[in-house]
């Protein structure tokens, strides 16, 4: 069964307490099917071509906005402008952003430019990724990376977030337990 997350974005990404990161809000998340053109939700700026222009897609849509996120990294900016699905639909049909090589944000490797490069390629069966998820990991940018690690939460993540308050509010959880409660 494969899974489309379809609105991965930096607010829905969220760090751990030991550096991993997790995906939330899967309220749009559609197992795939090939008849979903009229499933058109996500946010503008991390859509990609195929969602935003109603057309049947895959999973590939996902790594269209980890492209758009790590671009984002990179130049402190989306790829592509847009504040409502119009204009970003306008920017987005008429160019392609590739970053240039030689304009590379310090810090950054040619790999990485390749890598988001290859993500936000419009067409759908252009985009690396397409021919499955070894396509990503076999990229450049991760030779010699331990994916086994990663997956058995083995390997140290380069950012622990500092712990200095806790967020969450435990009248939540009495409000839920009342409620659930309520319906039994």
């Amino acid at each position: 069964m494969a899974i489309i997350h379809r609105d991965i974005k930096p607010e829905n990404i969220l760090f751990c307490s030991n550096g991993y990161i997790k995906l939330t809000d899967f309220g749009i998340a559609r197992t795939w099917s090939p008849n979903n053109s009229t499933d058109t939700s996500g946010t503008p700026g991390y859509m990609a071509p195929e969602v935003i222009n109603a057309k049947p897609h895959g999973l590939v849509v996902d790594f269209w906005a980890l492209g758009v996120i790590i671009y984002e990294l990179m130049n402190g900016k989306r790829p592509y402008n847009g504040i409502h699905r119009k204009e970003y639909k306008e920017n987005l049909a008429s160019y392609e952003v590739q970053l240039d090589f030689d304009e590379k944000p310090n810090g950054w490797s040619n790999d990485s430019v390749d890598f988001v490069n290859k993500l936000l390629k419009r067409k759908e069966d252009k985009r690396l990724g397409s021919n499955g998820i070894e396509e990503i990991k076999q990229h450049n940018w991760f030779k010699n990376f331990d994916w086994i690690g990663l997956k058995n939460i083995k390997i140290n993540a380069p950012f622990i977030p500092i712990k200095t308050e806790d967020f969450f509010d435990e009248s939540y959880l009495e409000s839920f337990s009342l409620s659930t409660k309520l319906r039994e």
